[in-house]
Parts: structure tokens; C-alpha cells; sequence
């Protein structure tokens, strides 16, 4: 992680003292390896773009058991050192009602990448990401230009990907079983 992105705190946390923090804290932190990390403000076409998704995600799946989060909500990754809050994730696991402020099954998970995290976003956090079994897509939307990239997870649990462009008009979220169009997502940003 770059340092003037992403600084951590200078002594390792337990996972009881983050969750503890995390409640109180007026800025989300990530957890990663018993460190704190802050999370960096957003632009405002990633916040669009997360309100599109979040948006377009509620009307298809209306009605079929499906929860979708945005930004503000963890998801606990494999082992209980790892939390993250992914821009936007699909849900329809009933264990995940347990608990309000952690998810642990989430099927799919958007990442808007920007300039600052374009990297994590493609590497570190897929590798992390791919510790959650059910995971089944994991899709990146670029910010600054229309480029979307759809990981699908493959029965043998490697993972293939996809990369769309505008010339495609929509691409899929196979784990939901529907498209999204390049113009909705995009509304009032690009």
C-alpha cells in the first residue's frame, strides 16, 4: 500500500480493540494483518458510481433475497484479521443478518477504482478477496474512464476475467444472473 495513501497505526490491534474502535470511529478503518489502516476520502464520480450500482442493483434484484451495501458496512475476510469495506457488495446469505455491522458471505463485490487505488484494487484485494468462499464475482469499475472488468469465479475455484468497454453497451454479473448497461452505471459521471 502506498504510505501517503494509506498510513497505519504504529501498533498492532486485536480484532476485539478494532471492532471496538470501528463503532466509534468517525472514519471507516480497514483491518489487515492486526493494523489499522484509515480509508482516504472518495471523488465524486466514485461516489456516483457507487449510488448508480447501489441503485440499479435494488431495482433488478427487487423482491429475490438479495442485500446490497455501500461503502459503510465491513465484510470480514476468511480469517479474523482481515476486514474491508468494499465500495459495493451483494449479499443473500442468511447468516449475514446476524450481525448489522459485519458481513461474512457476501456472492459479489465492486470495487471503483480511482487513480490512488487502481492497483490495490486490481491486486492486493483480489488476492484477499479470493479468500471468501462465497465469493463469485468480482468487479472493477474504473472512475476516470468507462472500463469495467468482471472476475468470475470458476467451478474449480480459479478465476477468469473479462474486460468491457462501451462498445459492448452492457456487461454481466453472472453470479446474479443479470447485466448492467455501461450508460446507467455511468449516469451523470462519464
Amino acid at each position: 500500500m502506498k504510505e501517503d495513501v494509506l498510513t497505519s497505526t504504529t501498533h498492532p490491534m486485536t480484532v476485539e480493540e478494532y471492532l471496538e474502535f470501528e463503532e466509534r470511529s468517525e472514519i471507516r478503518h480497514e483491518f489487515v494483518n492486526n493494523q489499522l489502516i484509515p480509508m482516504p476520502g472518495t471523488t465524486d464520480y466514485h461516489n456516483q458510481i457507487c449510488q448508480n450500482l447501489s441503485f440499479l442493483l435494488r431495482i433488478l434484484l427487487k423482491s429475490q433475497g438479495f442485500r446490497i451495501f455501500v461503502e459503510g458496512v465491513k465484510v470480514q475476510i476468511k480469517h479474523e484479521r482481515d476486514y474491508t469495506y468494499p465500495d459495493v457488495f451483494v449479499t443473500s446469505d442468511p447468516r449475514d443478518l446476524e450481525d448489522r455491522y459485519l458481513k461474512k458471505h457476501p456472492s459479489v463485490i465492486f470495487e471503483v477504482m480511482s487513480k490512488t487505488s487502481r492497483i490495490e484494487d486490481s491486486t492486493d484485494k483480489f488476492i484477499r478477496y479470493k479468500n471468501i468462499e462465497s465469493l463469485r464475482n468480482y468487479i472493477l469499475v474504473d472512475s476516470e474512464k468507462q472500463l469495467v472488468e468482471v472476475r468470475v469465479k470458476l467451478e474449480n475455484g480459479d478465476w477468469e476475467s473479462e474486460a468491457y468497454l462501451p462498445a459492448n453497451v452492457r456487461f454481466p454479473v453472472p453470479a446474479l444472473d443479470i447485466e448492467l448497461t455501461f450508460e446507467d452505471v455511468y449516469e451523470g459521471v462519464l
